[in-house]
């Protein structure tokens, strides 16, 4: 089951990615603010900023994307 349960976790971070990127796509199109969760408070960025997250949270979000 553990495996299972794996599969479903990446698929739900792989989906979360794309709807990621086309929330991005549409704000650049609509010329939108991005809202973001930074220092306990939101804060609107410009799209053209690169909102990626760089690394993972922690260590077993690593190992389900595929780090180390």
């Amino acid at each position: 089951m553990g495996k299972q349960n794996q599969d479903y976790a990446t698929m739900g971070l792989k989906a979360l990615s794309r709807a990621a990127q086309k929330a991005l796509a549409e704000a650049k199109r609509k010329n939108l603010k991005i809202p973001i969760w930074k220092d306990g408070k939101i804060e609107y960025i410009n799209p053209e900023i690169n909102t990626e997250q760089l690394g993972a949270v922690d260590r077993q979000s690593a190992a389900l994307l595929g780090g180390n």
